[in-house]
């Protein structure tokens, strides 16, 4: 029975997220997408997280995706203050998780949030490999997210190592822990349980096939016996995820170029109309 309320790719692919989450762990919220993932598997698929906003660090909050006010605004009023301290022993205690947005993946799961092309002479410059060594040589689940999947992103190696993948280098020096778990993009979920560590379908989304994701990848996926489609959202996925995030800021995350920047404009102004017709609520 198809669903009153028809989804996005963006709602489909939230949900998706945070259907993954399980257990008490500490849920950083980095990104529109990590922000809305962990607000929704609170509220649905696991009560037990604990909700880290950032960079506020408090913790037990929900977070709301914004543009004006840092990274997110959030329920002050519940967080629970945490160090930088508390969230590092967190993760060399296997008790954090976070989605991670990386500008390159490949086929053995090593990611690159650095720079694109030669690390002395790069073509673009990010942000820089930030806490990813320290999650991916830590943590016993590592989750990645795309919202674009072709060549550029799934490549057949990585420009620069931010994040250690599968290989002979990981299985000597670092272990299983800190070994990449699962990739979302908008064409499926993919684990890297093939041949020696390699990038493996899992799910694939409704309507896309085998053919396509070979297509779009710069190497090879493997393709396992069997595999089955990703479920959709339901009506109370895609209403929570609309409710924290009523600006639309994670629509924001997929653009580039003039389009970003538009939208950028467009959610400014409204957040800023919005901000400053309830702040005299908020003085009382």
């Amino acid at each position: 029975m198809p669903l009153e309320t028809p989804y996005s790719v963006d709602e489909f692919l939230i949900t998706t997220m945070a259907r993954q989450f399980s257990g008490e762990v500490l849920v950083s919220s980095v990104t529109a997408f990590g922000a809305l993932s962990a607000r929704l598997a609170k509220m649905r698929y696991a009560p037990d997280i604990a909700v880290l906003s950032t960079p506020e660090s408090g913790m037990e909050v929900l977070p709301m995706p914004t543009l004006t006010l840092g990274q997110f605004l959030t329920d002050a009023q519940s967080g629970i203050p945490l160090s930088m301290e508390e969230i590092f022993d967190a993760i060399f205690t296997d008790h954090f998780r976070i989605w991670i947005n990386p500008s390159q993946i490949d086929r053995f799961g090593n990611t690159n949030i650095a720079c694109i092309g030669d690390w002395h002479q790069p073509k673009v410059a990010l942000v820089g490999s930030r806490g990813i060594p320290e999650d991916t040589s830590h943590l016993s689940e590592i989750f990645y997210y795309i919202l674009r999947h072709d060549p550029r992103s799934v490549v057949e190696r990585v420009d620069f190592r931010s994040g250690a993948g599968n290989g002979e280098e990981r299985d000597h020096y670092l272990g299983r822990h800190g070994a990449p778990t699962l990739l979302v993009s908008d064409l499926g979920v993919f684990d890297f349980t093939g041949p020696g560590g390699r990038m493996s379908i899992r799910t694939l989304h409704p309507g896309v096939t085998v053919e396509e994701v070979q297509e779009k990848s710069g190497f090879e996926v493997f393709v396992p016996a069997d595999f089955s489609i990703t479920p959709e959202p339901t009506e109370d996925d895609i209403l929570i995820i609309r409710s924290a995030d009523p600006l639309e800021v994670r629509k924001w995350e997929s653009l580039s170029g003039p389009e970003a920047a538009e939208r950028f404009v467009q959610v400014y102004e409204r957040e800023r109309q919005l901000l400053h017709a309830t702040w005299p609520q908020l003085k009382r």
